[in-house]
This record gives C-alpha cells, sequence and structure tokens, in this order.
C-alpha cells in the first residue's frame, strides 16, 4: 500500500556530469545517490504518517469532549463520550503512537540530516533498515489509528 504521496511521480532523471562532447560521466557510486534519496523519502513518509495520525487523533479527541451521551443516575447533565473507559482504551494507545510517530520522525530526520551533511556513510546501513521498518510501521498503524478514529 504507497501511502500519501499518490500524485508524486519518482521517475526523475537529473544529469549533472556531461562533458562538452555530451558523454556522461558516472558517480562513483550511482547506487549510493539513489540509496541516499530513498533514505530521506523514507523518512519523510514516517514524518507524514505522524501528522496523519496526528490530524485524526485530535479531531477523534476534540469531537469525544464536545459529545455528550446517556443522562447521568441523579438526572444531572449527560456524561462526555471522552469519560467512558472503553473509548479511553481506544483513543489514548493511539494518542500515544502520534507522539511517539512525531518524536521517531523527527530523530530519523536528524539523523539522516546528519549523514548526508557530514558524507560519512559509515551508519547509512542502520539509518537505511530504521527507515525501511519504521515506514511499514507507523504508515500501517496510521491507517488502522484512522480507520479506529
Amino acid at each position: 500500500m504507497k501511502f500519501g504521496n499518490n500524485t508524486m511521480d519518482n521517475g526523475v532523471l537529473r544529469v549533472t556530469h556531461v562533458t562538452k562532447e555530451g558523454k556522461i560521466v558516472q558517480s562513483d557510486d550511482p547506487r549510493q545517490l539513489v540509496s541516499q534519496r530513498m533514505v530521506y523519502v523514507r523518512q519523510t513518509i514516517v514524518v507524514d504518517a505522524s501528522r496523519a495520525l496526528s490530524r485524526a487523533v485530535c479531531i477523534a479527541t476534540r469531537y469525544s469532549a464536545v459529545r455528550r451521551q446517556h443522562g447521568s443516575r441523579d438526572g444531572g447533565p449527560e456524561t462526555q463520550v471522552i469519560d467512558f473507559k472503553a473509548l479511553q482504551s481506544r483513543l489514548f494507545p493511539l494518542l500515544a503512537s502520534a507522539y511517539a510517530f512525531k518524536f521517531v520522525g523527527e530523530w530519523l530526520y536528524t539523523d539522516v540530516m546528519e549523514i548526508l551533511a557530514a558524507n560519512d556513510y559509515s551508519t547509512f546501513p542502520e539509518a537505511h533498515a530504521c527507515t525501511v521498518g519504521l515506514k511499514s510501521l507507523t504508515t500501517s498503524a496510521t491507517a488502522d489509528g484512522i480507520e479506529e478514529c
């Protein structure tokens, strides 16, 4: 399942090393350039997933705080929906996940940017593995969470 960026066309060609004769000079390792870009894109998808889940949880929480249901036993005002334990047990874990995804997305962004800026690729395999796993986890959890809200 592709999460977000559905209208994005990833098929872009940019040639930066062309001689005056029109010959393309390849970089040392073109796979590294593609891999760098994919890690950056995956990190961005993790951040986008956290934002999407945050929006859904925010809407559900606000609605639950305003909505009232079932009058109290002593004839008082109706109970706010957010006070029901069943709703809290479904909504609050999603709220915690939204925060966790936000923080891990910020950490990933910082980590990836430091790697790319320093041209030190010693930790790049770990960053690649993290972005691959977290992209899958966050987008799946976000899709399920939005359905739950």
